[in-house]
């Protein structure tokens, strides 16, 4: 958990003070749906192959599904809303 913290904050510091060459951040968005893909991929694998997830499913039920919903929408929400703040994106539809 921490080294996935690291990562973030020294990436946030080098976006911060324009250390990476533009060529480099511009194709940055490429990287990040790839990445992304690849780790959501790799998740339901994993959580495919495990028969002590995949019999919680059931016992689970709606309440994991309203749940991650809600995180989901509170997700878009917050972005939304603090977009403007970061001032990053402008011109750009959410």
């Amino acid at each position: 958990m921490w080294l996935y913290m690291l990562f973030l904050v020294a990436g946030i510091l080098l976006g911060a003070k324009d250390i990476i060459p533009q060529k480099i951040v511009s194709k940055s968005s490429g990287f990040q749906f790839w990445s992304l893909l690849i780790i959501l991929f790799t998740m339901g694998v994993g959580i495919g192959g495990s028969d002590e997830i995949t019999e919680g499913f059931y016992s689970i039920g709606l309440h994991s599904v309203a749940f991650a919903a809600a995180a989901i929408i509170g997700s878009l929400v917050l972005v939304r809303l603090l977009r403007p703040l970061i001032g990053r994106g402008r011109g750009e539809p959410l």
